[in-house]
């Protein structure tokens, strides 16, 4: 998301930036003593250094800056963006880290846990855009600092490119994540918030792709090179092209239409053309399984991405059942009567249908709202404010914890000890490892393996997407083209998992500042701080980690701390500006706080959308039984716990 504002850095902290963008980049390529002067070099190499010259004359013109020089101002940023969509996968494969803090990250202050309580203010295209899209007038200065910012990252690309070598692979590689950020970040507003220029700017990106397929096939023999496959994707290129060029409003632009008929086509062809023996494929552990020529379904995520226990796989489906019957086991409590399941139930969406989730033996509640499983596997961060980072660690901290599980360690172990049929569960699960018998890792590990099954990711939405078309009707295609357009709930929930993890990479998990109130009645924000009591860094006072909306009607009450019951409104909400749309006063709001202006008919459409992302098949069938225990006591256990 956006903010109406930009925050602006002094000396001291330009220096540092200026320091952190000569020393500091993310690089998948590889470096050669002679640098190989390729076409696709020429290219990028020429791309940069017309956007160094574009904003060096937007540097003259604040300098001379008269009547005309707003509208020169304007179209040398059209150029150099232009320009830049042309080589943006390119940058974005070689520098992530510029792109994200100097050349095209989103207009919100960033901290990371490794910079400690260090904030960086934003930079690139989208604050001069800002500066010049958002008011009536320009503050002179603060533009001239913005376009010396932007040229320096061009220049210091241009001098990493120098030296380095991308080969044609790497760049059909690049390719692949260029389409999946159209589908998920370009056309759901992520960027060009002001001047909302999105359709143009894929235009540009889908030229510019042309060009590099069309310079890798100059380094082949024409025996060799795969050609149909390389034609058939420059006239798939050639149609999305022509569907934009009709299709410019950028508020009414089909999105499902863009990509199901063209995007994933074209995601498909390169992949295919990534897939001939003369490119082989980076051994990178990436989220996306580009070996796949699929975008998004069951099999196009990589699992070992998302593990952290990437090569012990021997028996996963055993542990996953021995993890089904621990879930539903109260055996693993301090009191023998709550589970896993008590407070992630499977007719719920893995929730507890509570507003605050209840503690342990006790009729008051907890601070915060029961999150949904499903689909957990796919994050890379735990709890609403993000304080665990594997799912092992999740669990571990629950069972701990006096107002949750309130077990310990030798007490689990102790408890499973006694039951043979648990002894011979581990030993089958473990086969050929160190925990054959019961071990607190053999416990986590079970539980976790058993919560990576809880895929869902086979909703009426996702058979639409795969080109089941008669599976949504108007209302709901209408309803997501809004959700990722006029409404901006795309730029947070990012298709197609629709959580606050970031493609393509999938690396980063986003927190949202959007001011909660206590109460539905209430003008001030609730008291619960978030993030920050991870972080310990101020821009996180009240921010939460984006949750996924697959499965959203089986997930009420809303929001962190449960206050609203239905999602009329949960959208009546962004739709006003959240806390500071409310009246309240929320300080680093990252939600755009002026009115969406959505119809009551708009609204209705999107909550259509949501409500297609169910799916739940196959999930939620609970154990048959429990292991039995030599304490009779144990064998009165209720299954998923008895409250």
């Amino acid at each position: 998301m956006f903010k109406k504002h930009t925050f602006w850095q002094n000396k001291k902290s330009n220096i540092l930036l200026g320091f952190l963008l000569l020393i500091i980049t993310c690089s998948f390529f590889h470096k050669k003593e002679k640098h190989i002067i390729s076409a696709n070099y020429i290219l990028v190499l020429n791309h940069a250094q017309s956007i160094v010259k574009e904003l060096q004359l937007a540097e003259n013109c604040v300098d001379t800056f008269n009547v005309s020089s707003l509208q020169k101002l304007k179209i040398s940023y059209f150029k150099s963006r232009y320009i830049y969509k042309e080589i943006e996968n390119c940058i974005e494969y070689q520098s992530p880290f510029d792109v994200k803090y100097f050349i095209n990250g989103p207009l919100v202050k960033k901290a990371e846990l490794e910079f400690g309580k260090r904030t960086f203010d934003p930079h690139g295209f989208q604050v001069i855009e800002e500066i010049l899209f958002s008011g009536d007038t320009i503050d002179k200065a603060k533009l001239k600092n913005e376009c010396l910012f932007l040229k320096q990252a061009f220049e210091a690309y241009i001098k990493k490119i120098e030296i380095s070598f991308i080969a044609d692979s790497q760049i059909l590689e690049s390719l692949q994540f260029e389409y999946i950020r159209l589908m998920s970040l370009s056309i759901s507003g992520y960027d060009a918030t002001y001047t909302k220029t999105n359709i143009d700017e894929i235009i540009s990106v889908m030229k510019g792709s042309q060009v590099f397929l069309n310079n890798i096939k100059k380094n082949y023999s024409i025996n060799l090179y795969p050609n149909s496959t390389h034609q058939k994707t420059l006239s798939a290129i050639n149609s999305a092209i022509s569907y934009c060029n009709q299709q410019k409003d950028y508020d009414k632009f089909n999105r499902l239409y863009f990509i199901t008929r063209h995007i994933n086509p074209i995601y498909k062809l390169i992949s295919e053309l990534h897939q001939s023996k003369l490119f082989p494929h980076t051994p990178v552990n990436y989220a996306i399984d580009i070996k796949k020529v699929n975008t998004f379904d069951l099999n196009s995520f990589n699992d070992n991405f998302f593990s952290v226990t990437v090569d012990d796989t021997n028996n996963l489906k055993q542990q996953a059942e021995l993890g089904r019957l621990l879930f539903y086991d109260p055996v693993l409590s301090g009191n023998n009567q709550r589970a896993c399941a008590s407070c992630h139930k499977p007719e719920l969406g893995f929730t507890d249908g509570l507003p605050k989730a209840l503690e342990f033996e006790t009729k008051n509640n907890l601070n915060r709202n029961t999150p949904t499983l499903l689909n957990v596997f796919y994050q890379k961060n735990f709890f609403h404010d993000g304080r665990a980072r594997q799912l092992e660690q999740q669990a571990n901290d629950v069972l701990h914890n006096k107002k949750e599980m309130n077990s310990s360690v030798e007490d689990i172990i102790n408890k499973l000890n006694q039951s043979k049929e648990y002894q011979q569960l581990f030993k089958k699960s473990y086969k050929e490892t160190i925990d054959t018998t019961i071990s607190y890792y053999g416990i986590l590990k079970a539980i976790t393996e058993y919560e990576k099954t809880l895929i869902s990711m086979n909703s009426r939405f996702d058979k639409y997407i795969k080109g089941d078309y008669q599976q949504l009707n108007d209302q709901e295609i209408n309803g997501y083209n809004l959700f990722s357009g006029k409404a901006l709930c795309g730029s947070c929930h990012f298709f197609p998992l629709f959580n606050g993890l970031v493609p393509p990479i999938y690396n980063d998990t986003e927190y949202e500042v959007i001011g909660v109130p206590e109460s539905k009645t209430s003008k001030l924000v609730d008291k619960d701080e978030g993030r920050i009591s991870v972080s310990k860094v101020y821009i996180h006072q009240y921010a939460f980690k984006t949750p996924s909306i697959r499965n959203i009607n089986l997930t009420a009450p809303y929001m962190h701390n449960g206050i609203y019951k239905t999602l009329e409104e949960v959208i009546d909400f962004y739709n006003k500006g959240g806390g500071q749309g409310l009246g309240i006063s929320i300080p680093h709001q990252t939600l755009p706080f002026d009115s969406l202006k959505l119809s009551k008919k708009e609204m209705l459409s999107i909550k259509a959308f949501m409500l297609s992302l169910t799916d739940t098949t196959n999930l939620t069938q609970k154990p048959k039984k429990l292991p039995l225990f030599l304490d009779e006591k144990l064998n009165h256990r209720v299954i998923g716990g008895s409250y």
